[in-house]
C-alpha cells in the first residue's frame, strides 16, 4: 500500500498535537493513591520528612500533603525515635543525623499502603580549596579542590550562589528606597570537562552539577569553573556581587542516580523530544526519595 506526502503530513500534525496537549486524561487505579516521601538527612541537623499524596499525574500532586502519617525511625537497626506528620506533611525528628550512620524509616496510615525506606549517610568531605583565578585573560574563573575518599564510591553535587543587594525601587522617581539580601544561582561551566559533569547536558537548566569519582577515587580533585555568563558587577536595581558561596555535598548513590535521571528530562521541560526516562525511587510502598548527605560551603568574600 503506497501513502502519499499529504496523508503522512496530516498524520505527522496530529501526533505533534497530541504530543504537546498538556490536559491528557489518565485513567487512575487505587495504586495511584500512594504516599510520596522526601525525606532529607544532612549531616549535623535533624532529620525531616515530608509527606503528599499521589492522587493525580500533575503538577499538582505535590500540593497535597497528607497529616496524621506515623512514622518510626530505626538507627542502625535499633528503634530510635518515632513521631507523626502534622497538617502540612511535616515530620521532623530529635534525630541529629551523623556520617555512616544506617537510616530506615516505617510509615504508615490508614487508607495508604503502607511504606519503607532506608539509606545509608555518606561520609563528610570537605573543600580544600576555594579561590578566583586567572588563567585565561577573558574568563572569569575560580577554582575548586576536595579530597575524594579512597576504595570506597563517592557521588557529589556541586552547586555555586551569590549574595548581593537587591533595591526596592520607588515607581515614581526610580530612586532606591530599600534592599533585601538574596542569594542567586550562578551558571557554571568546566573548564577541565573531562571530568565534569554527570547532568551537564545543553541548556539543562538546573542550578547545580553532579560528578562521580570513578575517574578520580582517591585523589585531590581540582576543578576550575568559568562564570563569566553571569552579571557579578553592579545593575540599576541590584548591587555587584558581595560574596560566593561554593557548595559541596557528598550525597548518597540513590539520590545520586534520582537528580542523574531527573537531568536528562530537563532539557525542553518534559515535551515531545524529552529524553523517556523512569526516575528511581527507594522509597518501598510509594513514591520519592530519601536523601542522604553531607554538605560544606567555602566562601570568597569580593571587595
Amino acid at each position: 500500500m503506497r501513502l502519499n506526502f499529504s496523508h503522512i503530513r496530516y498524520i505527522a500534525i496530529a501526533l505533534t498535537m497530541i504530543s504537546c496537549n498538556d490536559d491528557l486524561t489518565f485513567n487512575q487505579t487505587d495504586k495511584d493513591n500512594q504516599i510520596v516521601v522526601h525525606a532529607m538527612a544532612e549531616v549535623g541537623k535533624n532529620l525531616r520528612v515530608n509527606f503528599k499524596q499521589s492522587e493525580r499525574i500533575t503538577e499538582d500532586t505535590l500540593n497535597n500533603p497528607i497529616g496524621g502519617v506515623a512514622v518510626e525511625l530505626y538507627v542502625n537497626e535499633a528503634p530510635t525515635e518515632s513521631t507523626y506528620s502534622d497538617g502540612l506533611g511535616n515530620a521532623i525528628f530529635n534525630y541529629n543525623v551523623q556520617s555512616g550512620d544506617s537510616l530506615r524509616l516505617k510509615m504508615n496510615k490508614p487508607s495508604f499502603s503502607p511504606v519503607t525506606t532506608q539509606t545509608i549517610v555518606p561520609n563528610s568531605i570537605g573543600i580544600l580549596q576555594f579561590d578566583t583565578t586567572n588563567k585565561r585573560a577573558s574568563v572569569q574563573g575560580l577554582r575548586v579542590s576536595f579530597y575524594d575518599q579512597p576504595q570506597e564510591e563517592n557521588y557529589y553535587q556541586i552547586s555555586l550562589k551569590g549574595a548581593r543587594w537587591y533595591y526596592q525601587l520607588d515607581p515614581n522617581t526610580g530612586l532606591r528606597t530599600d534592599s533585601i539580601l538574596s542569594f542567586e544561582d550562578i551558571q557554571m561551566t568546566s573548564v577541565n570537562r573531562l571530568f565534569f559533569s554527570d547532568n551537564n547536558i545543553v541548556n539543562n537548566r538546573q542550578n547545580f552539577e553532579l560528578l562521580n569519582d570513578m575517574i578520580f577515587n582517591g585523589k585531590n580533585f581540582v576543578l576550575d569553573i568559568d562564570v563569566s555568563r553571569f552579571q557579578l558587577a553592579e545593575q540599576y536595581d541590584r548591587s555587584a556581587v558581595k560574596s560566593l558561596h561554593m557548595e559541596l555535598k557528598n550525597i548518597g548513590q540513590d539520590y545520586y542516580n534520582f537528580l542523574a535521571t531527573l537531568s536528562l528530562n530537563r532539557p525542553v521541560y518534559g515535551g515531545p523530544f524529552s529524553i523517556s526516562s523512569q526516575v528511581p525511587t527507594n522509597i518501598s510502598g510509594g513514591y520519592g526519595i530519601f536523601a542522604a548527605y553531607s554538605t560544606d560551603v567555602a566562601t570568597i568574600t569580593i571587595e
